[in-house]
């Protein structure tokens, strides 16, 4: 009995050591309104693990360019929307960013892993980049309030 309970705990302690030091990429937000997940777009990232250590470029020049391709996610004006990290370590720091469709963008609060969207109707880039110890990464969501 003792011996299989330190065999099970070698193997899911080994299990841990095995995946998260050989991460190849930095963890991605969970981001969510009222508990449905919303589209997000990866843009350039880099990362540094135990063994492994790589950046990887997009060619997007701008979090609107990443949105692009993306069908916005209808919100209501005021909405919470939650972005949550919890594949992975948890991000030292957090910035985030509403983009306008006319290239003006301002700096936003991230309060309890939650932001505000606006009243005002109209279409809105979020861009999100975090960044740890090993590295850093950022996505980009479109919403439309209506």
């Amino acid at each position: 009995m003792r011996k299989g309970f330190w065999l099970i705990l070698l193997l899911v302690g080994g299990l841990i050591l095995f995946f998260e030091p050989f991460r190849g990429a930095p963890p991605e937000p969970e981001v969510t309104v009222k508990g449905t997940s919303l589209e997000t777009t990866s843009g350039s990232y880099c990362w540094h693990s135990l063994l492994r250590g790589q950046c990887v470029d997009y060619i997007y020049t701008t979090p609107l360019d990443m949105t692009a391709k993306q069908t916005p996610t209808v919100i209501k004006p005021g909405a919470i929307i939650d972005v949550t990290y919890n594949d992975g370590p948890t991000p030292k720091r957090i910035k985030v960013e509403e983009w306008q469709q006319d290239g003006t963008r301002k700096k936003v609060r991230l309060k309890d892993n939650q932001l505000t969207v606006p009243t005002e109707k109209g279409l809105y880039t979020y861009h999100v980049s975090a960044w740890w110890g090993k590295g850093d990464g950022n996505v980009a969501f479109l919403i439309e309030v209506k």
